[in-house]
Formats: structure tokens, sequence, C-alpha cells
């Protein structure tokens, strides 16, 4: 016997209406960048505290990754009209001028609770030049302009695969950001330098990771084409290849994280595998060059970033598993949702 409300028209309404925002925002690859930040925090603080920081920067990673997707179909609609016309905007299921709103004002919040984090975690101090609020606020401004130019003014020029990979890159030092190095056991001597107050090893693991993006943009570039030429998609091999080398030699950056000869000779090899499936995938489609074969090595990098976030937060912490276990958890609702909604 069904439910009062069970197929009703309201629920069918409801569905219809929620979908294409998921869709639109593409939520299954949320995690994604929930990931970049637990990894990118654990990093610099060691543990997952002050929690409060924490949990205003991943909200702020959020909605500027949220705005990036949306403002993504906005500026693409033309081209969404020819190739994906299914798409929530081409298809009218959202109307232009909502996600446009939706797009800029996920942006503007997004850099406000940034900000608010770096406030938070400023303390008394918050508008010295390398206080956390300034930092938070820098890097999250930073990387609303490159969301903007990636999906505006450059989408179509050789600078946008760079600009997407800023945009990881960019994530990832938002991380960081509320860092205050005294306070954390993460010092500004000499056998761990800093740039900009933020450590060596985080600006190695943020160009590395927005190495890999810049690789995986490049090849996931035109994937609704059917016939493409090679030599585009084995450069973009490359830099992916090139993100990979940059994760796992991290371990050779000057750090005050105290590794142990066990952690220290197995992290390369646990990145090494990893590496295996994400290279055959992505040279496969290179091979094949078909829209099936590169959107599959598209997503099989995107997920990976889960994955390699995880094999960093035990580089980082390897004692207390539980942080690698809590980030590679993300995989469930990344696979989970990425079966109705799909990733690109």
């Amino acid at each position: 016997m069904k439910s009062e409300n069970e197929g009703s028209p309201e629920t069918a309404s409801r569905h219809s209406t929620i979908l294409p925002w998921l869709r639109l925002l593409r939520i299954s690859a949320l995690p994604t960048a929930i990931s970049n930040i637990l990894m990118a925090f654990l990093l610099v603080h060691q543990a997952w505290t002050p929690t409060l920081e924490l949990c205003l920067l991943i909200l702020a990673s959020s909605l500027l990754y949220l705005s990036g997707m949306v403002l993504n179909d906005v500026f693409d609609i033309e081209v969404d009209r020819v190739q994906r016309p299914n798409r929530p905007l081409p298809s009218g299921k959202i109307s232009l001028q909502t996600a446009k709103t939706a797009g800029y004002m996920l942006l503007l919040i997004g850099v406000v609770v940034a900000s608010l984090a770096g406030w938070v975690g400023s303390g008394s101090d918050p508008f010295l030049p390398t206080s956390p609020f300034a930092r938070a606020s820098i890097i999250a401004v930073l990387l609303a302009a490159c969301i903007l130019l990636y999906n505006g003014l450059l989408k179509r020029t050789l600078f946008a695969p760079f600009l997407m990979g800023s945009c990881r890159g960019l994530n990832i030092l938002l991380g960081t950001s509320t860092l205050i190095p005294l306070a954390t056991g993460m010092t500004t001597s000499a056998a761990s330098p800093t740039f900009l107050s933020i450590p060596l090893l985080a600006w190695w693991i943020s160009i590395s990771i927005g190495t890999l993006i810049c690789g995986v943009t490049l090849l996931g570039r035109n994937e609704a084409v059917e016939s493409q030429k090679r030599l585009p998609l084995f450069i973009a091999c490359g830099f992916i290849i090139a993100g990979i080398t940059g994760i796992g030699s991290v371990v050779y950056c000057p750090m005050d994280l105290e590794l142990s000869p066990l952690v220290k000779s197995i992290y390369p090899l646990i990145v090494a595998v990893i590496s295996l499936t994400i290279i055959r995938r992505v040279v496969g489609a290179a091979i094949i060059a078909t829209p099936l074969a590169i959107q599959s090595g598209v997503i099989s990098v995107l997920r990976s970033l889960i994955i390699l976030d995880a094999v960093i937060c035990f580089l980082a912490a390897p004692q207390p598993e539980y942080y690698a276990l809590i980030v590679l958890s993300l995989l469930i609702p990344n696979i989970l949702l990425s079966r109705f909604i799909s990733t690109t």
C-alpha cells in the first residue's frame, strides 16, 4: 500500500526541481574539493583542530567550487545547446538568469566565509599583512578571480588548463591559510622554509596537484568531440604524470614533519601503485581518443584525488590512521552520486 505522498505530483515536482540543480552543481565531484581542504589543513596543523576554522574553510571551499560548476554552464550555454542539449540550462529546466544569480552569490559568499575563517584564526591581530585573515582573504579572492577567468574570458585559450590547475592549487592553499606557525609546531626555521608564511611543503603539494589538474583539464577539454588530435592528449598525459611524480616525491621537500624511515620509504610506493591505474586510463584515453574513453580517464583522475589526499594525510599523520580513512571514505558519496549525476 502506497503512503500518502508516494508518487504524488508534489513529490514528482520536487524531484524534478532538485535533480537539475544537483546536475548543474555537479554535486558528485564536491567531495574532491572537501578532501583537498581536509588534507591541506592536516598537513600544516597535524590535527583537524581548531575545528571552527576547518569547518569554515570546508564551507568556503565548497561554495567556491559549486560556484565554478554553475558559472561553467552559464558561460558554456551556447556550446551545450549543441553538444549537451540535455544539461539543465539548455534544456530550460533552470533559467539562465537564475543560474547566473546563484553562481555569483555562491562565489561572493565563498570569499566572505573564507575571510571569516581567517578572521577566527587571527586572534587579536587580524590586520597584520601575514595574518591568517589576510592570507585567507587574498587566496579566496585569487581563487574567485581564477574561477571567473577560466569560465569567462580565457575558457577557449591556452591559459584555461593552467587556470583550472591554479584553482585546485589555490583551494589547497586555502586549507593551509589559517596556520599560525609558532602555535602549531610548524616553525619558520631553516629546516622548514616558508613562502608568504605558508610552509614549502604545502606549496609543493599545491603545485603538484595543480599540475595534475592542469593535465586532466587539457585531456578533457574537447571530450565531446568525436575526432581529436593525439598530440594535445599526450601532452595532457605528461602534465598528469608530472603532477603524480611531484606528489610522490614530496618526502624530499624540507619539512618539520618527523617521518619514520618506514613512512618515508613506503609513501612513494603507495603513490606509485595508485598512479598505475591513473596512467593506464589516461594514456589509453589518449590512444583511443573517443569521448567515452576520455571521459573515463578524466573521471578516474578526479576520483583518484580523494585517494591521493588520503595518502598525503597518512604522510602528515601516520599514527592516527583515522585521518586518512575519513578522507578516503569521501569516495563513497563521490561514487554513489556519480551514478546519477555526471562528474564532467
